[in-house]
């Protein structure tokens, strides 16, 4: 049975700037407001996807295997981690596997609905996949020239300031050789190469909710040109809103991971 994928043009970034990634719509990952949106608030800039018939998917699932794991571009001026509790660093430089500490929220900042969750978030892996991944869309042909690879995040719960099992996620962005942002493949259906797990999650009724501590593993699938690779990835709190979207420190100054 075929399924709907879908992939937009890449938007050039100048080495690593502004990183916007798309929500998985399997996964239900929806951006929560972390604040009523003032009037000068600037809305989001366009992000990126592209879309086929099959069976891949591209935003946040996890787990999986597939062929080779793809070298990522050496960071340069690795800062450390924040201490755990603390926000990363805008800006900061990782190799694959380490730890930035992130934050999601949702509801209006105040409010007895406002929500916020904090995570250990670490990019473990981008693994190369082949043009054949794709060749089960009923669309295929549209993705001619494209190689998927894969980008795996590990992420820990470490705090909810309620009960909630539909916050957002943190999320990656893929990013190409040159810095530019790769296309994300958007997929309604499942991918053997990019599976999932989510969070553990407990209580019921109104009590029902992510159980503080556990573990989730999502992948992203981007599409690289044949010749070129993904070989980076970032995090620009795309899943935390701010009053004002000027107050987003990490949106022209990300977390990057690479090797």
């Amino acid at each position: 049975m075929k399924h709907t994928a879908v992939a937009s043009p890449k938007r050039p970034l100048a080495a690593l700037g502004v990183a916007a990634a798309l929500a998985l719509a399997l996964t239900g990952c929806l951006p929560g407001a972390g604040g009523a949106k003032s009037s000068d608030s600037a809305p989001p800039a366009p992000q990126s996807s592209a879309a086929a018939d099959g069976s891949a998917t591209s935003g946040e699932r996890g787990g999986g295997d597939a062929s080779s794991p793809a070298s990522a571009a050496p960071a340069s001026d690795a800062a450390k981690p924040a201490a755990a509790g603390k926000l990363t660093e805008p800006g900061t430089k990782l190799k694959l596997g380490e730890v930035a500490y992130t934050h999601s929220n949702s509801g209006k900042s105040g409010d007895a609905d406002y929500k916020e969750a904090t995570y250990e978030t670490k990019v473990t892996k981008i693994v190369q996949g082949s043009e054949a991944d794709l060749a089960k869309f009923k669309d295929a042909a549209k993705f001619a020239g494209q190689v998927p690879y894969y980008v795996f995040t590990d992420l820990v719960l470490t705090s909810l300031n309620k009960p909630s099992a539909g916050i957002s996620d943190p999320r990656v962005q893929g990013h190409l050789k040159d810095g530019t942002e790769a296309q994300k493949l958007i997929v309604f259906g499942s991918m053997d190469q990019c599976d999932s797990t989510d969070f553990d999650t407990e209580g019921d009724g109104d009590a029902f909710s992510y159980a503080v501590g556990s573990t989730k593993t999502t992948c992203s699938v981007f599409l690289a040109p044949a010749g070129d690779a993904v070989t980076s990835a970032s995090y620009d709190d795309s899943s935390f809103n701010y009053e004002s979207y000027k107050d987003n420190k990490f949106r022209d100054n990300p977390v990057v991971w690479g090797n």
